[in-house]
C-alpha cells in the first residue's frame, strides 16, 4: 500500500577464526593471556544462515513524518566457536556446534523541522542449537541443546530525541539499555543461579554540536551521564588458587569466581569538525 511494505531476505556470510581464537584451540596447553599467541590445531571457519521478514511504514502526522518497523530474524551458525574451560580453569576455543540466534527487531521514528525522536527493541534469544563434539555427559562446552549463549542479553532497548535550539545548533540525548546476560563460557545454569548473571544495565549519553560556519562545527559528547557502574563482560577465574596464595601471605582470600570487565565511567569530550 502506500504507507506500507513488507520486506523479506535470506543471505549467508561466514567468519573465519580470530588470532586469539586460534593461539587459544588446545586444551592441553591453554593461553594463560589471550594475546599470547602459538601454533594451535586449526578451526573451521563460522558460517552464518539468516533468514528475515518483516513490515516497514511511513506516513505524515500532526506536521512531521514517522517510520516504523517490525521484523523477525532467525540466523543459524554452524560450526560456532565456543570457549570451554578445561580441567585447569583455563579458557580454550573449539568448533562447539550450531548456534541459533532469533528474535524479533522493532523500530520507529517521528521528526519534524525542530525536533527528532526515535526507539528500537530488539528480542534475542540465542542458544545452542546442536553440539557437534558432545563431552561425555552429552554437553558441549558446558551448555546443552537449548541453552543461553553467554554475553548476548535477551532485551535490548534504544531511545533517543534530538533538538534544534537553533538553525545551527542542536542538542540530544540518547538511552541505551540491555537485560542480564550469562557469564562465559556459562558452566552453570544461569537460569537458575542469578549470580551466574551478569547485571543489566541502562546508560544515558548527551550529545550536541554547533555550525560556525557550513565548514566548521564544534561538538561536545558526555557519555554515561549518570555514572552507571555495570559490567560489559563476565568471566570466572580460579577463586582457590588466589585463596591459597592469600592464606599463605595472610591476605583474606576469595570467596567468589566471578570476574567482570567494567564499563567506562563518566566521560566528556568535545571537538572540531572542518569540511573541505
Amino acid at each position: 500500500t502506500p504507507g506500507i511494505s513488507i520486506y523479506g531476505g535470506y543471505s549467508e556470510s561466514n567468519r573465519a577464526p580470530t588470532p586469539a581464537e586460534l593461539g587459544c584451540a588446545e586444551p592441553e596447553n591453554p593461553c594463560l593471556i589471550e594475546s599470547f599467541l602459538t601454533d594451535d590445531p586449526p578451526l573451521d571457519q563460522v558460517v552464518g544462515r539468516t533468514a528475515e521478514i518483516g513490515l516497514r511504514g511511513q506516513g505524515y502526522y500532526n506536521g512531521g513524518r514517522y517510520t516504523w518497523g517490525a521484523g523477525l530474524f532467525r540466523t543459524l551458525a554452524s560450526d560456532d566457536i565456543l570457549p570451554i574451560t578445561n580441567d585447569t580453569g583455563r579458557i580454550y576455543f573449539v568448533n562447539a556446534g550450531d548456534t541459533l540466534r532469533q528474535g524479533v527487531e522493532l523500530q520507529a521514528t517521528y521528526e519534524t523541522r525542530r525536533w527528532q525522536v526515535y526507539g528500537s527493541y530488539a528480542f534475542v534469544d540465542a542458544t545452542l542449537d546442536k553440539c557437534s563434539n558432545p563431552g561425555e555427559e552429552g554437553d558441549c562446552a558446558f551448555l546443552f541443546a537449548g541453552d543461553r549463549l553467554p554475553g548476548i542479553p535477551r532485551h535490548r532497548f534504544k531511545a533517543g530525541f534530538e533538538y534544534w535550539l537553533t538553525p545551527k545548533w542542536k542538542f540530544g540525548a540518547d538511552m541505551v539499555a540491555a537485560s542480564k546476560s550469562p557469564f562465559f563460557p556459562n558452566e552453570v545454569s544461569a537460569e537458575e543461579d542469578l549470580s551466574a548473571m551478569l547485571a543489566g544495565y541502562t546508560r544515558v549519553d548527551l550529545h550536541t554540536s554547533y555550525d560556525i560556519t557550513d565548514n566548521i562545527q564544534i561538538y561536545g559528547l558526555v557519555k554515561n551521564l549518570f555514572n552507571q557502574k555495570y559490567g560489559l563482560y563476565g568471566t570466572y577465574f580460579e577463586a582457590d588458587e588466589v585463596s591459597e596464595v592469600d592464606e599463605e601471605l595472610g591476605g583474606p582470600g576469595f570467596n567468589d569466581p566471578r570476574t567482570i570487565s567494567p564499563s567506562m565511567p563518566f566521560a566528556a569530550y568535545g571537538g572540531v569538525k572542518v569540511k573541505f
